[in-house]
């Protein structure tokens, strides 16, 4: 019912001579502009409201630093007494109790006198060596917390920036039209579907994956792995088979297909009436963590902007990681092509050189 609303309001909308040249129709092209508008912006409100935690964080640091520095000097005293101490020979040595005790149950209390003292001492060098090496630590966390500030800032201004121009071309292509207003229900109608339907679908879609990435080494299975030498192997997943293991674990991937194909991993799929698509391809990070890279996002046929591709890779970990089906082995290289997956593992053992 909500395409075919769809369908029936793009027909009913007049078009220029203009739109009608091109190869995609106007009202679909301010749709798709309306729509990385509306989400440059939610990703704006998410990077100010980090920006807001981030100052209270570097606020918050610098109270602590305060407080640190006045307990440091504290600390600073103390210590120095006690170097003070040891270097005039305020502190008696063992040598002396043991000269100017009387008897042997006097030098065992004044034994007992001298560790106490000395532990005492001790115990204030090494909590001042803590606190310091403490207010280091907060120095580092300052120092990040406003290098995160800093990329903060520089990526709102770019995303404010292409949010205005997409805002601006927008609204010159609504000015195209005989009807201006005939297009705004569509936008509406698409922006209220997107942040009800669509956002929560992606956002559960990759919860769900995510979780499953991890049982993923269930499949390494004799079949599947081929010895190419005593420590070199070939573990091998079919598209059939990676897309029968998805669904055996969560009914939401039935309605989905995984598909390898130059080097890239593309799922289509539908979920509640919605056409998702999603590419991206594997990193090698290291020899123990493959990277999932979201590439691009597409809802219904519009594609989102990179400021969600972004948000999605940094929310949810799509990754593999090797490690899960033995900790000796490592990952050489990948391929994703010809509908299947190779990892080239290479094991590896501390006690026997290789």
């Amino acid at each position: 019912m909500r395409k075919i609303l769809l369908v029936l309001l793009l027909i009913a909308l007049p078009v220029t001579a203009s739109a009608q040249e091109q190869s995609v129709p106007l009202e679909q092209i301010i749709l798709q502009q309306h729509l990385t508008q509306k989400e440059l912006e939610r990703t704006l409100q998410s990077i100010k409201a980090e920006e807001a935690k981030t100052n209270s964080d570097i606020a918050r640091l610098e109270i602590d630093l305060q407080r640190q520095k006045l307990k440091i000097q504290a600390l600073r005293r103390q210590a120095g007494k006690v170097a003070h101490a040891y270097y005039t020979g305020e502190r008696p040595t063992l040598l002396t109790l043991l000269f100017e005790a009387e008897n042997f149950n006097q030098l065992l209390l004044m034994f007992d006198f001298y560790q106490f003292l000395y532990q005492r001492d001790m115990n204030r060098l090494e909590a001042y060596h803590t606190e310091q090496e403490k207010m280091n630590a907060m120095r580092t966390e300052q120092t990040e917390r406003l290098e995160t500030l800093a990329t903060l800032r520089k990526t709102y201004e770019g995303r404010l920036a292409e949010m205005l121009a997409v805002q601006a071309e927008k609204e010159r292509n609504v000015q195209m039209l005989d009807d201006p207003s005939s297009v705004q229900a569509l936008m509406d109608h698409l922006l209220i579907d997107w942040q009800k339907r669509g956002l929560p679908a992606f956002q559960k879609f990759f919860a769900t994956l995510s979780e499953v990435m991890l049982q993923v080494p269930e499949l390494a299975t004799s079949e599947r792995i081929r010895s190419n030498g005593l420590f070199s192997h070939t573990f091998t997943i079919t598209q059939d088979d990676f897309n029968q293991f998805l669904a055996s674990k969560n009914e939401l991937f039935e309605q989905s297909r995984f598909v390898f194909e130059d080097n890239q991993l593309i799922v289509e799929g539908s979920y509640d009436h919605m056409q998702l698509k999603i590419t991206g391809n594997y990193e090698l990070v290291s020899p123990t963590h493959l990277k999932f890279h979201i590439n691009s996002l597409h809802f219904d046929g519009f594609e989102l902007p990179q400021a969600t591709v972004e948000e999605m890779e940094k929310m949810y970990d799509l990754g593999f990681y090797p490690e899960l089906i033995s900790p000796n082995v490592f990952v050489e290289r990948l391929t994703l092509a010809d509908e299947q997956l190779r990892l080239h593992l290479k094991l590896q053992f501390g006690f026997f050189p290789q």
